[in-house]
């Protein structure tokens, strides 16, 4: 039974994680119509940050929250730099 409840658990948080990366997607083609496959490569490169940085010694915490930061900030420089110019442009629509 343990390790069924264990199961479960695990289940439902490997579930979050793909509700979440989906979440993102709708709202990124929802707010600009453009599909943005980059979102899984985006949170893995937020993973590795956070992963890098509790290598390096610091708290899990506190690398959490520089992994984020440092998300936030590529996120907008992604979306002003790439996002933005390519948004005016001709779209498919079906």
């Amino acid at each position: 039974m343990e390790r069924f409840i264990q199961l479960v658990i695990d289940g439902i948080a490997i579930g979050s994680i793909y509700g979440a990366l989906a979440l993102a997607l709708v709202l990124i083609f929802r707010s600009t119509g453009i599909v943005n496959f980059a979102q899984g490569e985006m949170a893995m490169f937020s993973t590795f940050g956070a992963w890098a940085l509790v290598q390096a010694g610091l708290p899990l915490g506190l690398a959490l929250l520089l992994a984020l930061a440092g998300s936030f900030v590529g996120g907008m420089v992604i979306e002003r730099v790439i996002i933005r110019p390519v948004e005016g442009g001709t779209r498919c629509r079906s």
